[in-house]
């Protein structure tokens, strides 16, 4: 039973991942469809992320006591709803609302994932259990993305959204077929939002959002960028098979890298990857856009090096949120995925802005300067390996 419930939980992970970018690959086309400019349809990422960032905590800790399954294969049904009417949106205003609503929805799935398991599994199985429903999100980068742009170069750009309304309704059935009911044990109260404002809390969830903000400022417009720099957009599913690769990489480096005894010196290591692959985007949009093999290495280097350096970092924030905050762990995670969002929100803002206000081959140094940022919060991070004995 577990293997099958731990399967369907993967399922919504990976739906919902697909979901959150899957029209990326189609961006200048629905951009043309719907009268708009390309940056500002990359708004459409943003008022996703933002919804989520800025709800998330608030809507866990109102839903704490709801029954798990329920809440789970009833969220994912209503996401596959929201994914079927943005199929069929007739104007920007109204996709962008829809985009809103599945930030919404998507709160209430991704914050519950990690519950579930902690109700279903016991603590020394519960970390390979998070690896592989951590493993959706990698699914949906490898395949689930890439799949979209293949299908939405085939029909057009709201076929991407109809494939996931396929997967979220797959997703919704296999957890309402697998899980058991599971009966929340979460605390609720408001006084635990505050353990974000801990100053080594508050440190390293600004590590989270500038990771996540200096490599979104270029991804959500992985479709132009890649046109500037090759000359087209052909390919632009290999290019976001290339994050899903670089995830999987960042995973196992994470999994090599376990409990470091020195995490400040791996955190500034990441950070330093993360800006590099900023550079190589300035170098390939501004000295050396469409140089044939050149270019098309600069650019690979950049996508697959940018997700294997995120997806290193995430867990080992994790590991040290945990420590920081032994006694509202949940919450600590919880805040912690709300930077993600609003990290990957704001990179699509500035993203989305430098290029309405300068040109879109400065998006990168923008992200260069944000990196930085992340950068200098590792570098006064005091070094804190996570302790063997478990907190009581």
């Amino acid at each position: 039973m577990f293997s099958r419930s731990l399967l369907a939980l993967t399922t919504a992970t990976c739906a919902v991942g697909t979901q959150t970018f899957v029209f990326a690959g189609l961006l200048i086309e629905l951009a043309a469809d719907l009268d708009v400019s390309v940056a500002v349809a990359g708004y459409l990422a943003v008022a996703y992320a933002i919804t989520y960032a800025f709800t998330a905590p608030l809507i866990a800790l109102k839903t704490g006591r709801l029954e798990r399954r329920r809440l789970l294969w009833m969220a994912m049904l209503a996401l596959a709803a929201i994914n079927l009417l943005a199929a069929l949106a007739s104007s920007f205003s109204g996709l962008i609302i829809l985009r809103i609503v599945a930030g919404l929805t998507a709160t209430l799935i991704m914050p519950v994932v990690p519950a579930v398991i902690g109700s279903l599994l016991p603590v020394e199985k519960r970390g390979p259990a998070l690896a592989l429903v951590t493993g959706g999100m990698v699914v949906a980068f490898l395949f689930g993305m890439p799949l979209g742009s293949l299908v939405g170069a085939a029909f057009d750009w709201r076929a991407t959204f109809l494939l996931a309304a396929g997967i979220c309704l797959f997703s919704a059935i296999a957890i309402r077929m697998t899980l058991p009911p599971i009966r929340s044990e979460d605390g609720v109260g408001w006084h635990l939002l505050m353990q974000g404002w801990k100053p080594e809390i508050r440190r390293l969830l600004l590590m989270t959002a500038t990771a996540f903000c200096a490599t979104f400022c270029v991804i959500p417009f992985i479709a132009p960028v890649m046109e500037l720099i090759v000359g087209n957009t052909r390919q632009v599913a290999l290019i976001q098979m290339l994050v899903g690769v670089g995830a999987l990489l960042g995973i196992l480096v994470a999994g090599k890298l376990g409990s470091p005894s020195h995490p400040r010196q791996v955190l500034i290591a990441i950070f330093a990857v993360l800006a590099l692959t900023q550079v190589l985007y300035t170098l390939a949009m501004l000295v050396l856009p469409q140089q044939g093999a050149i270019s098309w290495v600069l650019l690979g280097s950049a996508v697959l090096l940018s997700s294997a350096a995120l997806f290193a970092l995430t867990p080992l924030i994790q590991a040290q949120l945990l420590e920081a905050a032994p006694h509202a762990r949940q919450v600590a995670i919880a805040l912690n995925g709300s930077m993600m969002f609003l990290g990957q929100g704001s990179g699509a803002a500035l993203g989305a802005w430098i290029t309405q206000s300068l040109s879109l081959s400065f998006i990168a140094l923008a992200g260069l300067t944000v990196a930085a940022l992340g950068g200098f919060s590792a570098w006064h991070l005091h070094d804190r390996a996570p302790s063997a004995q478990p907190q009581a």
